[in-house]
């Protein structure tokens, strides 16, 4: 019984001080994704800058699924600075197109004219589209070198192929939309490692979607 107990106090004592114990690696990675939540929020601060964000994010996610060790902040800033002016042309499309939608799909909703019903099917198919797009396009900008022309159109031809994957993606947006904004632990969540951790889960979907393009990922 005093062997076991002993044996015990050892591994506590252990537990307690050993730098490289599970439980201060997890606390170090708690907080480094806490750290990177906090920079990633600061940068999404100026709206237009959000796409370079989450361009920056899902890169550095990809990379610390490789590379456990990454520096994550560090890793972040190189990618946010590297594909800020794509990301940032690439997310003002984005918005630009959605507001053309959204507000065709207002205007001839209520409008009794006899075109209104195609216009408004149309609309909204293109609207659908563009999401889709939107889940793919802005990852692709950070890990491969291409012209926001060409990165749109390889999200595009991406879609069908992996349709079910990509909708997996929307689900797990959707989710966080539900958990973080609607319940009050989530909004606390996301203010301390949130959207770190939301964009890591979706770092698994976009690695089994890209691994057919790429051995790199």
């Amino acid at each position: 019984m005093n062997s076991v107990i002993t044996i015990l106090r050892n591994q506590v004592i252990e537990l307690k001080f050993n730098p490289n114990s599970s439980f201060f690696r997890f606390m170090g990675t708690l907080a480094s994704f806490a750290v990177l939540n906090w920079v990633f929020l600061l940068t999404c601060l100026p709206i237009v800058t959000i796409g370079a964000a989450l361009t920056a994010m899902q890169a550095t996610q990809q990379r610390y699924l490789r590379i456990e060790s990454t520096k994550l902040t560090r890793t972040y800033w190189h990618h946010f600075t590297k594909n800020f002016k794509q990301a940032t042309g690439t997310w003002l499309i984005l918005l630009a197109l959605a507001a053309v939608f959204g507000f065709n799909i207002a205007f001839w909703r209520g409008n009794p004219n006899f075109w209104a019903t195609p216009v408004l099917v149309v609309m909204i198919v293109a609207a659908v589209v563009l999401g889709l797009i939107a889940e793919l396009v802005l990852p692709l900008l950070g890990l491969f070198q291409n012209t926001v022309r060409q990165t749109f159109k390889n999200a595009a031809l991406m879609i069908i192929p992996n349709f079910f994957r990509v909708l997996l993606l929307v689900a797990i947006d959707g989710a966080a939309f539900i958990i973080f904004y609607l319940t009050n632990i989530g909004r606390a969540m996301s203010l301390i490692f949130g959207f770190a951790f939301w964009q890591y889960i979706k770092a698994f979907a976009y690695r089994r979607i890209l691994a057919k393009y790429t051995d790199e990922i």
